[in-house]
């Protein structure tokens, strides 16, 4: 039985269908606002909660988001991660952004206040049986079940909407479902939302006739024509102008286009597959992306794990860059393994792609360029300041206050002022944080 080493609760087991996710139910009991009263069980290990009709849980209280919030079962504990909701998640009247909840915490959102109880209740969920889909790469249980959700995707026509942080692969993504879909004879074309003008994103989506436009020097088809008979992959569809939402919703409704200064539209076969950097729920909440765009759109979400909750995969990229990159960096020598450890002793903010970055470093200029772990990492000398006439124990003390007071403030910033999230992360108390956040002038906010 293979066991996720970050998560004791959702276990991989095989089973006479393929491989499977054990998880546990969580039970949700509303007991204040227009559900009062309402019970639901939901399988884990992940629930989104919210307004919105693609949530497990829709909630039908006005001030809730779309999406709201997702619970996660990590460590036979149920997180609790506010999806940048507009009016917050309290859990015992404290505003979280990212926590864990007490079996008997009363979690409020908008008018709505329900308890959370993981019951003892296993089920099986289907898992990917494979450590790779396309070049996605990945033998975690998080990446597992992505992998599942794509090959299902893959299989149909529907439309995919791909959300997940820089760096963590989502045209990957969308390249791996064109691969294994009826379609991957046709072509696969990409257009990035956020790289291209205003004044030019219409022609760019449904292409122009020659004279439409100072420049216009001969037709142009757009990208959906481009694609006919495969697959378009909108890049950062959250950065498309909001006057030309209305027109890619009718585009994808009518499955036609019409070129600018054209009189006639034209029929188009295509598969889409969109992407985004941040939580499209969240812009429909804030009035900046349609929201029946966005229904059209998320007909199959998938969400790609950042790598940090997915680490047990580290090892098995790093010697899959080495092996891709070892020759174009004419490096001979392997990597050891203590430097592939070092890979995964670090947080890759940047994600697949930073750490990709970092093993071509090491690869090119060697493990003396590699990742330091804080174990191996000394500060340049000079940055100490160091005084001969300072007593060693007043100097000590005085770099070591300033480590204290960067660092931090550092796990602040990462975790968005949540003082008690900042406390966990760091080892220490709450109480302590809060000292050391009035010693140094530090606040929760990021003022300091």
């Amino acid at each position: 039985m293979n066991r996720n080493d970050d998560d004791s609760t959702n276990t991989m087991v095989p089973s006479p269908n393929g491989l499977t996710l054990r998880s546990n139910k969580i039970r949700i009991e509303v007991g204040e606002g227009p559900q009062a009263g309402e019970m639901r069980e939901l399988p884990g290990p992940e629930i989104r909660i919210g307004s919105g009709a693609d949530c497990d849980f829709k909630v039908k209280d006005p001030t809730v988001s779309r999406h709201h919030l997702t619970l996660r079962i990590e460590r036979n504990k149920i997180r609790i991660l506010d999806a940048g909701s507009l009016n917050g998640t309290n859990v015992d009247g404290v505003q979280v952004r990212d926590g864990y909840a007490r079996p008997d915490s009363r979690i409020t959102i908008g008018k709505t206040v329900f308890r959370l109880l993981m019951l003892n209740t296993i089920i099986e969920l289907p898992l990917f049986p494979g450590e790779c889909f396309g070049q996605m790469l990945g033998r975690s249980t998080a990446m597992r079940a992505v992998f599942s959700v794509l090959a299902r995707a893959a299989e149909t026509d529907a439309t995919v909407l791909i959300e997940g942080e820089t760096g963590t692969g989502k045209e990957v993504a969308a390249r791996a479902i064109h691969d294994a879909s009826p379609r991957s004879e046709g072509p696969f074309v990409v257009l990035d939302c956020s790289a291209i003008s205003p004044e030019l994103a219409e022609s760019e989506l449904f292409g122009h006739v020659k004279g439409s436009f100072t420049g216009a020097t001969m037709d142009r088809p757009g990208i959906f024509e481009e694609a006919d008979g495969g697959t378009v992959f909108l890049d950062e569809i959250g950065e498309l102008p909001h006057g030309l939402q209305p027109k890619l919703l009718r585009a994808l409704e009518r499955m036609e286009v019409r070129r600018v200064g054209a009189n006639r539209p034209k029929q188009f076969d295509v598969r889409v597959v969109a992407a985004t950097n941040r939580p499209l729920a969240r812009a429909v909440d804030l009035g900046v992306f349609r929201e029946d765009l966005y229904y059209r759109l998320a007909v199959v979400p998938v969400r790609l794990p950042p790598l940090s909750e997915r680490s047990e995969d580290i090892p098995m990229l790093v010697r899959h860059f080495e092996k891709e990159l070892s020759k174009r960096m004419r490096s001979t020598q392997p990597l050891s393994q203590e430097v592939v450890d070092r890979f995964s002793g670090l947080t890759w903010n940047g994600n697949v792609r930073e750490l990709r970055n970092a093993v071509a470093r090491v690869l090119a200029f060697g493990a003396g360029e590699g990742p330091k772990t804080p174990e191996t990492w000394e500060p340049d000398v000079q940055s100490l300041g160091i005084r001969l006439d300072d007593p060693l124990l007043h100097g000590r003390d005085r770099v070591a206050q300033a480590y204290e007071k960067h660092y931090l403030r550092l796990m602040l910033q990462k975790t968005d002022g949540n003082v008690s999230r900042a406390a966990e992360l760091a080892g220490v108390g709450r109480k302590f944080v809060q000292m050391a956040m009035k010693r140094y002038g530090l606040r929760g906010d990021l003022e300091p």
